[in-house]
């Protein structure tokens, strides 16, 4: 242990006396290692940012689609379809509703017009939707099938159109194309906080208003529902166990005797995907970025030639003097990883703030793996160990004479 202490003491030494040659030799490393520290926080950080933002907008959220028409015995969904689920009840299930029904449209208050997105459903809408009402209630069953003008509005919305949240009670006109209608605001959405890269991802937008289906096919001529899927809303842990549930129901409504009649998606196959894809970004950026390691690690082992070529009379000076051949190449190796450690903890703290500041910029919480930090710590000495070898040879294996002839 004596010993080894005794090398890292010369090495450092030697470090110290070339200070600016050190420093440049170490920038390879420094540049490398920060960067894959970098790229794996901000990453992780993007990625969790994401899931996150899919859950908070998807969570519970199934999709049940017709795969085979000719299995199915139909080609679309229809309102029956939507009112036959109504009755359906399970302590884990909140309901059907249709799909795709957000349209952009405008909202005409005392303080102006405004451009709001008009979300429409049944009642189950409620769940589709992970931010609670705060103030009032949401329209139910009898207003939609009465087809009543009752909406719930989100806050920011009603902070926009009305510059309060105390708006239960109240009328808006609201136009989508060119036809217009009269709600009254029966309840109040908390809006759900989102960044842009998630608003972008999801399509998500906080400036709702939520009325029933049937009285924007009352008021906007909105077309009796005919699609290809249905939208599930149910208790996020126990969603596919519902649909599974509901599929069995609607294959008994319809007659299906054949497997394959309809599909069950849920967000969890969207947030696979974009993991799958952030992870192989992330991979190959770091790849990218371990080749600076490779062009530091290449720069280590020059300096270290160069070393060589300077210390040449004071190698052969040590071994005349009894030093062996094994401590004259351990005392380059420990030059080189020393070198390529100190570089390595620069980097490691560099990108470590890096990546926390591009993680603040995006509002997303950076990912640090004390892992992947100890490894690259790791990485960056086996790198100056490995690319010291040559130099720590060459050295050793001077002939004392010839050494101490050089000039």
């Amino acid at each position: 242990m004596e010993k080894i202490l005794e090398y890292l003491k010369v090495a450092y030494a030697n470090l110290r006396s070339n200070k600016k040659r050190s420093f440049l030799t170490m920038l390879g490393i420094i540049i490398g290692i920060s960067s894959v520290i970098m790229i794996l926080a901000a990453g992780g950080g993007a990625k969790n940012m994401i899931n996150e933002e899919l859950n908070s907008v998807f969570s519970g959220m199934i999709y049940f689609v017709i795969a085979d028409e000719s299995k199915a015995n139909m080609s679309y969904f229809t309102e029956e379809d939507i009112e036959y689920l109504r009755d359906y009840t399970d302590e884990h299930f909140y309901g059907a509703t249709q799909d795709a029904n957000d349209y952009p449209g405008t909202a005409d208050t005392v303080r102006g017009n405004y451009d709001i997105t008009v979300s429409t459903g049944t009642p189950a809408l409620e769940y589709k939707s992970t931010e609670p009402i705060v103030k009032g209630r949401y329209f139910n069953y009898s207003e939609y099938d009465s087809a009543v003008g009752s909406a719930v509005i989100s806050e920011a919305a009603a902070r926009k159109l009305f510059g309060t949240t105390d708006v239960l009670g109240k009328n808006v006109e609201i136009s989508v194309g060119n036809m217009s209608g009269e709600v009254e605001i029966v309840g109040v959405r908390r809006s759900r906080e989102s960044n842009g890269v998630g608003a972008a991802l999801t399509g998500a937008r906080s400036d709702v208003i939520e009325i029933p289906y049937t009285y924007m096919q009352k008021m906007f001529g909105a077309p009796e529902y005919e699609n290809m899927y249905i939208l599930l809303l149910a208790d996020n842990e126990y969603s596919m166990e519902s649909a599974e549930k509901v599929q069995k129901l609607m294959e008994a409504k319809h007659g299906v005797t054949e497997k394959g009649a309809f599909e069950i998606s849920s967000w969890t196959d969207a947030a696979k995907q974009y993991d799958t894809i952030l992870n192989l970004i992330t991979v190959f950026i770091a790849i990218v970025a371990g080749i600076a390691l490779l062009v530091g690690g290449i720069g280590v082992m020059n300096i270290m030639l160069v070393s060589v070529t300077e210390r040449t009379r004071e190698i052969g000076i040590r071994k005349s003097l009894g030093a062996k051949t094994k401590a004259i190449m351990v005392q380059f190796m420990a030059e080189a990883g020393l070198l390529t450690l100190i570089g390595g903890v620069v980097g490691i703290i560099i990108g470590l703030t890096l990546g926390t500041m591009i993680c603040l910029a995006i509002k997303a919480t950076p990912a640090f793996s004390a892992a992947s930090i100890l490894i690259s710590a790791a990485f960056s000495c086996g790198i100056g160990l490995f690319f010291g070898i040559y130099p720590a040879k060459r050295a050793a294996a001077l002939s004392p004479i010839d050494a101490l002839r050089h000039e």
